[in-house]
């Protein structure tokens, strides 16, 4: 769930780049900040809209070791004068990192005062469960944080290791200080059960430094993912014959591509999909139009117009602005959360070759109020294990759960709470995959 930065925005601003042996943690100001509004002008009696709202400060911040408080409104960073846009605000304090000292002007109570900003580095993971390393991985000439956790009290002996494949999107698996955090929940239930974890954190987000996110690919992101592999073959904690891959959503996708010839000892995917994208989002649009109560005709044509669109940008291979040339109408249609080569390299993976290569234990799970992902897909890649491999591979649906670990009943329902701010989360998933890794490492 992204709350928008008009609302509320933890600033983590993006270190300068470290040295190839040791990646810094992120800086952390920790402002919740606001762009200033006709009702907060008045209130204040400011003669414009420059400067940005302090709503609040985090603990253990840069902000709130500065005294920051709430209700200050930051009017310039050294020299430079705000104007009223959030973003270029956040841009402005990009190019600091971790230990520099950086003055903010800011206004309370009608008067302007300065304050030394020394900025620290983004908190550390803490668990009464396990104990967090912070390490990094060089990965198509991007160098990508490692999150390793090792559960407490077994320093005497080597322990079960899960990588951790998350969905897609441009967002951060490092992210302590967000208790409920669902990323956060699932590595607590792994950890508490005895097993080591690892995160490969995406290019561009959190500590990670290199190509920006948003202008990956599907080929980049699964090469980071291998690196995390390779280097949890050089923990000397780690139990090297239980070694495991979850992966979730797009993870699902990644997981065999991560896992070719390595010898994993078993795969859980979770609301994933074996088929080509364009096999894949052809049944979820009609999926989804439908659960929309979009009228038929509509979705008719509204189909015509994807499946035309997806063929020029996934088989053509053409550019989003070709596409939209001779076909206005599917600017949101073709509207990913990555980029569009990120898509075309996903098309143009042969899933099930890979999934046909892997010979380990595989578990597919899929909550039956997912609209997101289908039943054929995890069918599919049963199948495909199984063929090569008799009675490896097992599926599993899940009943009142979607996609996001919400508790729900149906697709309909899931769509309904699919705005709600802290929907009610059904985790009785994770006792399932317990149970499966448990039962994998004795076999």
């Amino acid at each position: 769930m992204k709350l928008s930065a008009a609302l509320l925005l933890l600033l983590t601003v993006v270190a300068r780049l470290g040295s190839a042996q040791e990646l810094p943690r992120r800086p952390y100001v920790g402002i919740n900040l606001q762009a200033l509004n006709d009702s907060l002008q008045q209130r204040y009696q400011l003669p414009n809209k420059n400067g940005i709202f302090v709503r609040g400060v985090r603990e253990q911040s840069s902000a709130q070791a500065a005294g920051l408080q709430a209700n200050d409104i930051i009017v310039q960073v050294d020299k430079t004068e705000l104007g009223p846009e959030v973003g270029a605000f956040v841009s402005l304090l990009k190019q600091y990192r971790t230990g520099d000292k950086v003055p903010f002007t800011v206004l309370r109570n009608g008067k302007k005062i300065r304050k030394q900003i020394a900025i620290k580095g983004f908190p550390r993971e803490v668990s009464p469960w396990y104990e967090t390393s912070y390490s990094s991985v060089q990965a198509s000439g991007n160098q990508l944080r490692t999150i390793i956790t090792r559960p407490k009290g077994s320093k005497q002996q080597k322990v079960p290791m899960v990588l951790f494949i998350q969905g897609v999107g441009c967002f951060s698996v490092d992210n302590p200080l967000t208790q409920g955090d669902v990323t956060n929940r699932i590595i607590d239930s792994l950890s508490r059960h005895g097993y080591a974890t690892m995160r490969v954190d995406k290019t561009g987000m959190g500590d990670s430094k290199g190509t920006p996110c948003q202008e990956s690919n599907f080929q980049m992101e699964a090469s980071g993912y291998k690196a995390g592999l390779a280097a949890i073959k050089q923990l000397p904690f780690v139990d090297q014959q239980n070694i495991f891959i979850t992966g979730f959503s797009i993870g699902g996708i990644m997981a065999p591509v991560v896992a070719e010839g390595e010898p994993v000892k078993g795969v859980v995917v979770y609301g994933t999909a074996s088929r080509s994208f364009i096999e894949y989002a052809v049944q979820n649009k009609r999926n989804q139009s439908q659960l929309q109560q979009l009228p038929y005709d509509s979705i008719n044509t509204l189909m015509k117009t994807y499946t035309a669109a997806l063929h020029l940008l996934l088989t053509e291979k053409q550019t989003p602005a070709q596409v939209l040339a001779k076909y206005p109408n599917a600017k949101q249609l073709i509207s990913f959360p990555q980029h569009y080569t990120y898509i075309q390299q996903w098309q143009d993976v042969n899933l099930a070759a890979a999934w046909k290569k892997l010979d380990t234990r595989v578990l597919a799970l899929r909550g039956e109020a997912d609209y997101i992902s289908y039943n054929e897909d995890h069918q599919l890649l049963v199948d495909i294990v199984n063929r090569e491999h008799p009675g490896q591979a097992t599926f599993q649906l899940l009943p009142n759960v979607d996609h996001g670990f919400a508790k729900a009943k149906t697709q309909q329902e899931s769509m309904k709470l699919a705005e709600a701010a802290n929907p009610e989360r059904n985790f009785e998933f994770m006792t399932v995959i317990l149970r499966w890794l448990d039962s994998q490492r004795h076999v």
